[in-house]
């Protein structure tokens, strides 16, 4: 019988444990969080990423100490968070957050094929900017090479979320939730050149409705 690395305790009632919603939600980011040991210190550092459905991938420098230890197969956790929204409620120690969040235990090991980082690379700029990579340089295989790029293995997982309004309520003060959403500015020209078609949809779908 497999037995769970991550299991909620605490409002065990707000815990999944389906695959298709981790998906979902890690489709939707590319900023993580990933925690790790070195030499009996634990550390938390935030990374780009991207994934499919079967690993999620990092990239950086061949000296970096994260990518490293990832690499290596050692054990390590990755977190991703969505705040939603605030909650209010008429007692101080009711007040809260809407939330989704996952907590993902895996193993790492290095992708040293020039073609497969590539692969990493497009499915990247694919997830922050769709119809950029038509739009793009491709790297050569010596900036291939001179990057290092790690795949995580997804062992277990947990996702977590919070919705709804405080969960004791009165009418002794206001009450309610105050949203949180991702708004995308308008694309800043740095060159000149005229800002492509693809930007200004990015923009466009991310705005309020």
């Amino acid at each position: 019988m497999r037995v769970r690395k991550v299991k909620v305790m605490r409002y065990s009632e707000r815990a999944s444990y389906d695959r298709d919603e981790l998906m979902r939600v890690l489709n939707r980011n590319f900023i993580c969080h990933v925690g790790f040991i070195d030499d009996g210190e634990s550390y938390v550092i935030p990374m780009l990423y991207v994934n499919d459905d079967q690993y999620i991938y990092m990239h950086g420098s061949p000296n970096s100490r994260l990518i490293k230890i990832v690499g290596s197969g050692s054990p390590i956790v990755i977190a991703v968070t969505e705040v939603h929204g605030i909650v209010l409620a008429s007692n101080l120690c009711n007040n809260s957050i809407n939330y989704e969040s996952v907590i993902i235990y895996g193993r790492g090991s290095f992708i040293n094929d020039p073609s497969e980082k590539l692969r990493i690379f497009q499915l990247i700029i694919n997830r922050l900017v769709p119809g950029r990579l038509s739009d793009t340089e491709l790297p050569s295989i010596d900036e291939l090479n001179s990057v290092t790029v790690v795949k995580v293995s997804i062992e277990d997982f947990a996702i977590k979320r919070r919705e709804g309004g405080p969960t004791i309520s009165s009418d002794k003060h206001w009450e309610g939730i105050i949203p949180i959403m991702t708004v995308y500015g308008m694309p800043i020209n740095t060159n000149n050149k005229p800002t492509p078609k693809y930007l200004i949809d990015l923009v466009k779908s991310h705005q309020p409705t």
